[in-house]
């Protein structure tokens, strides 16, 4: 068999320098990620780690040519839409890519959704199978009777009734599978928004996506070589892991990991490192400064293989980065993205990093601030942080919400992210916050990033989240709901040590006026700060005085 070299991608330098995507015209992301290395020299190296079962490209091959065929003899085709709802393990991957064989969708839902959320999620998208396990099955099957759409519901462990059994799936003689032919504009999965704002929407990604954000991901931000090994502790149905800890890894032709632990363990995330011998770990700033809350981890754990930490989801702070660097000699490459587009400005592995920074936009991806007419912004001005529509791996739309697609339209052929950024002198781009996030206290606009990361600076503090609350006098004014790390005590006096810290960190006026301790933030599945959610709490608050 021929080796095929891993660094052969769809990015082409054209005669200026600049880097293309050169995509074809026909495409199927799962038999590209899967069977092309499973035939072209890379049918025995590891796609699959899971606990102390390995599964190699070749087998995957097997196993989603055998669900794909399952299937297919259910009657499900090309275009119709299925949802997982299953915790981080090899059935979510070999469902996700055995379905798209047969030219069918999938949906990733994270296990948390309620009810009213799955039955949303199902009905908006007319799917026709749900494929769970018998842990999770219980919230599908008691609301089954308002899907208008479900026929089919494949059940991961022990089945009941009309439930299919998926190991009975994994039956079918792959050798038999019909071949389906997808192009790069066919819809290839959809993820649901985690609804920051309003109700979630369904983000229809194309089979272009693979290449369009895999290709300049895999080689600028992950740095990705033939024996890496990539893994983390988040849940692979949010975008930021589903790319890194999956899709990506599969596009390079490389090893992924299995986290099957539902909730958080520093101590579990080193022994996963080492055990393991990960080389490209995905967190958040999160994750990272609970990490650093270990003592000794650097002598304890060996994270020697470690050559990439990747960051996103939330600001990552200045000491994080360099405790970090400190301890463990590793950088943490930080990144914004979406679910509309996965990562489009990140830290990269040959660029300087400056510390705080998005980064620079990936080669092959026009990034740029705009003002509401679509005009450029010059460096220093805050503006919409906006990416070209033709860009191969931004979504195709909303599903079945025109208006929606309406509002992040702009002209001269932008989409609008609905967050607000700016640039400096260097090219690099620095985030200021979400649209409809920014505060206006005495005449001023203040981002909540910006006093979260300097609450976040302070030793005592874990998380933060900030919001505008309405104040009598004021308007508005800047509250702080903070989160403290085991060692402190919410006291007044802590709350006016942090008030008097964010004003020596950041301008003064932007101090949060009122500081409020609680155990927990509010969050979306994808670990996101619900904003709306604190404003939703103070407005209770007051409805009850």
């Amino acid at each position: 068999m021929k080796t095929i070299d891993i660094d052969q991608t769809y990015l082409r330098m054209d005669s200026q320098g600049f880097y293309k995507l050169d995509i074809p015209e026909k495409l199927n992301m799962a038999r590209l990620m899967v069977d092309f290395w499973a035939e072209h020299g890379r049918a025995q190296d590891v796609a699959i780690y899971d606990e102390d079962r390995k599964i190699t490209y070749q087998e995957l091959k097997n196993l989603t040519d055998r669900f794909a065929n399952g299937f297919h003899k259910l009657g499900i085709s090309k275009g119709q839409r299925y949802v997982i709802r299953t915790p981080n393990q090899p059935e979510y991957q070999i469902s996700f890519l055995g379905g798209q064989k047969v030219g069918a969708v999938p949906i990733p839902t994270n296990t948390m959704l309620r009810e009213s959320e799955l039955e949303h999620i199902i009905n908006n998208s007319e799917a026709v199978a749900v494929i769970t396990t018998s842990r999770y099955i219980q919230a599908i099957e008691n609301i089954r009777a308002k899907y208008k759409t479900l026929k089919h519901v494949v059940v991961i462990g022990e089945t009941q009734g009309d439930q299919i059994s998926f190991d009975d799936l994994l039956k079918e003689d792959g050798a038999s599978l019909p071949f389906v032919e997808t192009s790069k504009d066919d819809p290839a999965y959809y993820l649901y928004t985690s609804g920051t704002t309003g109700a979630p929407k369904g983000v229809v990604h194309a089979h272009r996506f693979i290449i369009g954000a895999g290709d300049p991901i895999g080689k600028f931000t992950m740095g990705l070589e033939r024996g890496d090994i990539c893994g983390g502790p988040t849940a692979l149905t949010w975008m930021y892991a589903l790319g890194h800890n999956f899709l990506f890894a599969f596009r390079w032709g490389v090893s992924t990991v299995i986290y099957s632990d539902e909730r958080f363990n520093s101590e579990r995330a080193y022994e996963f490192i080492e055990k393991y011998k990960i080389t490209i770990f995905a967190g958040t700033p999160t994750i990272y400064r609970m990490m650093l809350a270990v003592k000794d981890a650097e002598k304890r754990y060996d994270t020697s293989s470690l050559k990439y930490c990747l960051s996103s989801g939330e600001p990552l702070l200045a000491e994080t980065w360099r405790e970090w660097m400190r301890r463990f000699g590793v950088k943490i490459i930080d990144s914004m993205g979406q679910t509309e587009a996965h990562e489009f400005c990140t830290t990269q592995t040959n660029l300087k990093v400056k510390i705080g920074s998005m980064g620079k936009p990936l080669p092959g991806i026009e990034v740029a601030i705009i003002n509401d007419k679509g005009e450029r912004l010059p460096p220093g001005e805050m503006g919409h942080l906006a990416i070209r529509r033709d860009h191969p791996a931004l979504f195709k739309e909303y599903f079945k919400m025109p208006e929606q697609m309406k509002e992040v339209s702009f002209p001269n052929n932008w989409y609008d992210t609905k967050d607000l950024a700016y640039t400096d002198e260097d090219g690099y781009f620095w985030y200021g916050s979400r649209s409809d996030d920014i505060m206006t206290c005495h005449g001023y606009r203040i981002s909540p990033a910006d006093v979260e990361t300097a609450l976040q600076e302070h030793e005592a503090v874990l998380e933060s989240g900030v919001a505008g609350i309405i104040d009598p006098e004021m308007g508005e004014k800047v509250k702080a709901w903070v989160v403290l790390h085991e060692d402190y005590e919410p006291t007044p006096d802590l709350a006016k040590n942090l008030q008097d810290f964010v004003k020596a960190t950041i301008a003064p006026y932007k101090y949060p006026r009122e500081i409020e301790f609680i155990e927990e933030l509010p969050k979306t599945s994808s670990g996101k700060i619900l904003r709306r959610e604190l404003r939703r709490w103070e407005k209770e608050k007051l409805e009850k005085k």
